[in-house]
């Protein structure tokens, strides 16, 4: 299977749904196998670090930078690829089947191999699909060889892998904001206000209007890990982050499978 560490801790496609995808343009939602474009009823925010309180509300402490993706220590840029590779399904139904080889450097990148496994049971035996350069601190991804090789589509966002993000996207309408992660929001009694595409439009991070205790940053994190998980399965796992209210310096990680912890943005 598709080898993603960053899966484990840590944005169809996704939310392939790998991701609740990200831009406007698009009046219905494509599958998720055909999904490489934003999806509807998204927006992108010129401020997207600022929460809207509303008129008189107490001015919550302001975070210190945005919720951006994070990706696995033990290898960001093999990560890296395995992100992009499943918010592209670059390589269709075979996707979930291909392995990635643990990164080496090259020069200021990083060289990602993506092979089939050696059993045949996703193409050629060990067949050598594509070669990534990644720059992961500067949000760049290459090919080695891009003349004999498909050419890269486009992150969720909209961009290009090779030059810089596209703008941070918003869901504009949560009514018709229908993504199997959604329905796992609300299953967990949680009524989402704002759902933002941080990650080049891979990684939703929610805002909540209303939520339980089961959510306060002062309750048992062991009890999360249930619902932290079916809301990675409903996000294709991968991972997400949740503001409780406007809120904006604590953030909940969800790291798929089941790992959810309070990260401060705060300064």
């Amino acid at each position: 299977m598709l080898q993603t560490p960053g899966m484990k801790l840590s944005a169809t496609l996704f939310v392939g749904s790998f991701f609740a995808a990200a831009a406007c343009g698009k009046k219905s939602e494509p599958p998720p196998e055909e999904r490489s474009t934003p999806t509807p009823n998204i927006t992108p925010t010129a401020d997207a670090g600022t929460a809207r309180p509303s008129a008189g509300a107490r001015t919550p402490p302001p975070p210190a930078r945005n919720p951006d993706w994070t990706f696995d220590p033990a290898d960001p840029a093999k990560d890296y690829v395995g992100r992009y590779l499943r918010a592209t399904m670059r390589y269709g139904a075979e996707t979930s089947c291909v392995l990635l080889g643990k990164s080496s450097f090259r020069g200021s990148e990083s060289l990602v191999e993506v092979r089939n496994p050696g059993d045949g049971s996703c193409g050629k035996p060990a067949e050598l699909r594509d070669t990534f350069l990644a720059n992961v601190s500067i949000d760049r991804l290459r090919l080695d060889d891009s003349e004999h090789h498909p050419p890269l589509k486009v992150w969720p966002d909209g961009s290009m892998p090779d030059v810089a993000p596209g703008p941070i996207a918003e869901v504009t309408d949560l009514h018709q904001w229908k993504t199997p992660l959604h329905e796992a929001i609300k299953q967990q009694q949680l009524y989402p206000l704002r759902i933002q595409l941080y990650g080049r439009g891979t990684y939703p991070v929610i805002t909540l209007a209303g939520w339980h205790a089961l959510f306060d940053p002062r309750g048992d994190l062991a009890a999360l890990k249930p619902a932290a998980a079916s809301l990675c399965t409903a996000n294709k796992g991968a991972p997400i982050g949740i503001f409780a209210g406007f809120d904006r310096a604590l953030l909940l990680r969800v790291d798929c499978p089941d790992n959810p912890h309070w990260e401060k943005l705060g300064l």
